[in-house]
């Protein structure tokens, strides 16, 4: 340890180091230096609070992802370091992570929504070893409670998708009715051109999306090799398609431009109102997953058309379409059965 020094304005200094770190104390009584070095040791040895770090993180981190990521990042994050507030990150063990997540699962939060926390929760600790402000990551070995509930949307009805095929005229109909036989996701239609469809050869271009910050939309390019890919085009849909001279655009707004959020999402309401429908583009999005797993297309091929990144994915809907498939035919069979 340096010498007490002093200093020509009256103040004593000494220099100390603490976990490879070297800091200058400045005070007038030689006691106070005394006190300032235990309060320095203290502080070192106790370490980053939890979330000073894990805000540290998200100032690097969120330059780094798009800006829909980042608001579901937010409010993820803030529930988070609110848990852990007032706790130096060293002192956090992975007892405390698996209580955190239990607590989640207590309250009735699904699946998806519990792993999200957990992976934040994995960056920020991964963050803070590669900083020196953790010796260890305590959510290796942690793992999402079991039994969690498990969100999925309802396949849209036999009836619902004849209602979307019959109401191509409505307001927006042309863009139900395309997502229904092309699958593509609302930014991917969004953001298609008729510079994108290859009516000759019927396949569609998908190498584009819109994104919204705010109501303005924004174009980005996919996040994965697999969202660049190419979609049948479908006689059905083809037919159906006409260039407007206003735009190249498949579904300009009103002035030619990209469709702005609140007007999309005035069109859309319209378009339920109209057809009394209650479904949601995702929704649709899942019928044209249906329609390749009812025409037995492989699921090699389903995740290449749906632009899945994992096929792990593609399954997990296969999977889901056969289990509500199998739920209607009970369904059909049991009112057969008591009609007798």
């Amino acid at each position: 340890m340096a010498k007490l020094k002093k200093r020509n304005d009256g103040r004593y200094s000494r220099q100390i180091s603490a976990n490879g770190k070297i800091a200058s104390l400045h005070a007038r009584p030689e006691r106070e230096i005394n006190r300032k070095m235990l309060e320095y040791y203290l502080a070192s040895r106790k370490g980053k609070q939890f979330e000073d770090v894990a805000n540290e993180w998200a100032s690097e981190h969120f330059k780094t992802v798009e800006y829909n990521t980042v608001k579901q990042y937010k409010p993820a994050l803030k529930q988070i370091t609110e848990h852990f507030s007032g706790k130096s990150i060293k002192d956090i063990t992975s007892k405390d992570i698996d209580n955190f997540l239990h607590i989640l699962a207590g309250c009735g939060y699904a699946m998806k929504t519990v792993k999200s926390r957990l992976q934040i929760l994995n960056q920020v600790f991964k963050y803070a070893v590669i900083n020196s402000y953790a010796e260890s990551n305590p959510c290796q070995y942690i793992s999402v409670p079991k039994n969690l509930p498990q969100t999925k949307r309802e396949l849209p009805t036999a009836e619902e998708i004849k209602t979307v095929k019959n109401s191509v005229g409505k307001t927006f109909g042309l863009f139900a009715y395309f997502i229904l036989y092309t699958g593509l996701r609302r930014g991917e239609a969004l953001a298609l051109t008729y510079n994108d469809i290859d009516f000759e050869n019927k396949i569609i271009h998908v190498n584009k999306s819109v994104y919204y910050v705010g109501n303005i939309p924004n174009i980005k390019q996919p996040k994965t090799k697999a969202g660049y890919r190419d979609v049948i085009l479908l006689d059905c849909l083809a037919s159906k398609l006409r260039h407007n001279n206003t735009s190249d655009l498949v579904f300009p707004n009103h002035d030619g431009e990209l469709i702005r959020n609140g007007n999309f999402n005035r069109l859309w309401t319209k378009y339920l109102s109209e057809t009394g429908l209650s479904i949601t583009p995702h929704q649709l999005r899942h019928a044209y997953a249906t329609i390749l797993f009812e025409a037995e297309i492989d699921v090699k091929d389903a995740q290449e058309l749906l632009g899945h990144s994992t096929i792990q994915v593609t399954r997990d809907i296969y999977t889901h379409i056969s289990k509500a498939r199998k739920m209607q035919t009970a369904d059909k069979l049991n009112k057969f059965v008591s009609s007798f």
